[in-house]
């Protein structure tokens, strides 16, 4: 048996890496800065489906369009979204999921040729890899508040933290929040 599994990790060396779904970040210092930034983005274009990966996610954003207009919007948990939701509207996510994998797989699931991802440093997951000091750097620069960074090194570290993230969790474990999950799924216990 240790004989296939070697060979098996031989032949996996010769295989082709799976594609994936490109990524486009959109980074802001702070989540009201995101939300505001979704807003002006469904504004334009009132197809414009946002989708949480976490049930608080979600009444945080619901909450937040609340105070600006009375009109109904389209939020979705990453569970609940369907390739129906994508015919004919722009589907955007209002935040990372800590595993690559999960929303690799949501956007195959949606056949989507690229995701658009808003994010803000505040954030658990990027407040895990020192974000503050990101934050302290972009004012010291002159960056505004509700400015967004859009880079490939931007999204290049996001993957390189969910492939940190991923070599700790061995069995997820559901949350409501992304804060709730890393600690579910990142404590010294798991």
């Amino acid at each position: 048996m240790l004989i296939c599994s070697k060979y098996n990790c031989m032949f996996n060396l010769f295989k082709k890496k799976e594609a994936s779904t490109p990524v486009v970040d959109k980074i802001s210092m702070s989540r009201e800065a995101k939300f505001n930034a979704l807003f002006q983005l469904w504004e334009r274009n009132k197809n414009t489906v946002i989708v949480c990966w976490f049930d608080d996610s979600v009444r945080e954003i619901t909450s937040f369009f609340a105070t600006k207009i009375a009109e109904p919007v389209s939020f979705y948990t990453a569970r609940e979204v369907t390739g129906a939701h994508v015919n004919g509207n722009q589907i955007v996510f209002a935040e990372h999921h800590p595993l690559k994998s999960k929303e690799q797989a949501l956007y195959e699931k949606l056949h989507l040729e690229t995701a658009t991802v808003y994010s803000s440093l505040d954030e658990p997951l990027f407040q895990s890899f020192g974000s503050e000091r990101i934050i302290q750097m972009m004012k010291q620069l002159g960056m505004k508040e509700d400015e967004l960074i859009e880079h490939k090194m931007i999204s290049q570290s996001i993957h390189t933290a969910q492939g940190k993230i991923a070599g700790k969790v061995t069995v997820e474990q559901s949350a409501l929040s992304q804060a709730d999950w890393m600690l579910k799924n990142l404590s010294s216990s798991n």
